[in-house]
């Protein structure tokens, strides 16, 4: 009985640490490098060759090959504010981060182009101690998600162009939870395919759409727990607890965690010979994860919990401004609407609400071939609620990004 009672415990731990994890895999600004316009046009801009990975139909706009290195850093803010008890509430949980990301693109012939993109698809480095509300089901957590995207495009005619791709994830998860008695570590490998397509309206207007296949994570690994005693609270009108010995384990530990379908639609207006306009429509199909697995030591216990995601929402809208023949300023505002609503989903891993973007940058021409931009974004996460996982209080959080792209074209 004791090992029963162990293993149902450790899964229902591992069940409420991965609630909101899915939902907190993909960070736009760490593979789309239209960051200065808070992801606006991302579908249809086509300068340099980060349109290999935002929409491979643009690479048939890139004359030559074209190389592109980003470089930048996140401050992720993550405070909980614990409603009953203030003691339980945490620091910042996040911090600063690092990522890059590089694409490139070859010019075949006339009609073909070939690309490839190493960038991170988002993830995140969290620590909230051991003594905060939820730290019996997680302490700390690392997550990583790489893509390799190979790519390539064809140019119908002079107007249209299509393209795509294969998605290589790799996805790394570590967690340390149960007070820092236990340990999970996972990895794994999935394929996907992404498709775009760009339309040349006329020489002042162009459209993009662009889409992203779902990509279903199942991460595999090991994990290793120390025998401890817990306090379990006793149901009834009068409170009460009673202490539990949980045995030490190890073991195979298994979990999916599912990145949804993506499809963005972008325009791109050359209002006057300064000024252009871009925009962003954008859905993902969260309500497809409809539920999350956890298997213990090759399914001696198996249990899922049901998701209640909703289907997110995207649009971004932004302006660029030739100050000179070298100096171009940007700017831009985005909204992305939540997952979640209800307190009882939330989870500490991510907890997610609607989120609002706010941007700035600049691209300077060095040379004729090569090229600089740099960005600045806010974007407010929110303030969600939770009631869940021993949690019940409020969150406030938020995301710095600055970086640089350096652009070559090699003609």
């Amino acid at each position: 009985m004791k090992t029963s009672y162990s293993l149902t415990f450790l899964v229902a731990s591992l069940l409420l640490a991965f609630q909101a994890n899915a939902a907190g895999t993909l960070v736009q600004e760490m593979s789309k490098m239209t960051v200065s316009t808070a992801g606006a046009g991302s579908a249809v801009l086509a300068e340099n060759a980060s349109v290999a990975y935002s929409n491979p139909a643009g690479m048939s706009y890139i004359d030559g090959d074209a190389l592109s290195v980003n470089a930048a850093v996140m401050d992720l803010g993550i405070y909980y504010h614990d409603e009953l008890d203030p003691s339980k509430s945490s620091d910042n949980a996040g911090g600063i981060q690092p990522y890059g990301s590089l694409y490139y693109v070859h010019q075949l012939n006339n009609d073909v182009h070939l690309g490839m993109s190493v960038s991170a698809q988002g993830g995140s480095a969290l620590d909230y101690g051991a003594s905060y509300a939820g730290a019996l089901n997680l302490n700390n957590l690392k997550l990583s998600v790489i893509q390799f995207n190979p790519s390539v495009s064809y140019q119908i005619n002079s107007k249209l162009s299509i393209g795509g791709g294969l998605q290589i994830d790799y996805a790394t998860f570590e967690e340390n939870l149960l007070y820092g008695q236990g340990n999970i570590e996972t990895d794994s490998w999935t394929l996907g395919y992404n498709l775009g397509l760009m339309y040349q309206v006329d020489e002042n207007n162009r459209l993009g759409v662009a889409y992203r296949s779902r990509m279903n994570h199942d991460l595999t690994g090991a994990f290793n727990s120390n025998a401890m005693t817990i306090s379990v609270p006793i149901p009834g009108p009068i409170p009460g607890s009673v202490d539990k010995n949980i045995s030490a384990m190890s073991g195979e530990a298994g979990l999916n965690v599912l990145n949804p379908r993506q499809i963005e639609v972008s325009g791109l207006h050359q209002l006057t010979n300064p000024l252009s306009l871009v925009w962003s429509l954008g859905f993902e199909q969260w309500s497809d994860n409809d539920s999350t697995t956890i298997s213990i030591n090759d399914g001696n216990r198996i249990s899922q919990i049901e998701r209640n995601f909703d289907d997110v929402w995207t649009g971004a809208i932004g302006a660029r401004y030739q100050l000179t023949s070298k100096l171009r300023v940007e700017s831009g505002i985005g909204y992305a609407s939540s997952p979640l609503d209800n307190p009882e989903d939330q989870g500490a891993d991510l907890p997610v609400d609607t989120q609002h973007r706010y941007s700035i940058g600049a691209t300077y021409l060095w040379t004729k071939d090569i090229s600089f931009n740099t960005y600045y974004s806010y974007v407010d996460y929110g303030e969600p609620e939770i009631n869940n996982s021993g949690m019940n209080g409020q969150f406030d959080n938020s995301n710095q990004f600055i970086g640089i792209t350096m652009n070559m074209m090699f003609k």
